[in-house]
C-alpha cells in the first residue's frame, strides 16, 4: 500500500477531488483549513497579511494506483494557474494494521 499526501491551495482543491473521482481512486480523506509554507511558495496562514489556506489530502492506494495518481497529479501541476496555486504530492509506505 502507498499513502499520496496531496497539499494543494484551497482555490485548486475541487479540481483536485474531481481528479481523484475521476481515477476512480478506492477513498481519500480531506483536511480542509490547512495552514502552511513552502520554501518559494507564498505563505498561508489564513489572516489579512498572509491569506488562503491549504488542504491536505490522504489517498491510500495500491503501488500501481498511486503511482498512476502521482503522474496524472504531475499532469495538472504543469498548467500554469496550476502551478501558481500550489500541488504538492508525496509518496510513502503504508501498511492497515486494523
Amino acid at each position: 500500500m502507498k499513502f499520496v499526501w496531496i497539499f494543494c491551495n484551497q482555490s485548486i482543491a475541487p479540481e483536485v477531488i474531481e481528479l481523484l473521482d475521476s481515477l476512480e481512486v478506492d477513498g481519500y480523506t480531506v483536511w480542509r483549513h490547512v495552514l502552511g509554507h513552502h520554501r518559494g511558495c507564498r505563505r498561508h496562514w489564513a489572516d489579512a497579511v498572509w491569506p488562503g489556506e491549504n488542504w491536505a489530502i490522504l489517498v491510500v492506494e495500491e503501488a500501481g494506483k498511486a503511482w498512476y495518481v502521482t503522474e496524472e497529479l504531475k499532469k495538472m501541476k504543469r498548467r500554469r494557474e496550476i502551478h501558481r496555486a500550489g500541488l504538492r504530492a508525496f509518496v510513502q509506505d503504508g501498511e492497515i494494521m486494523v
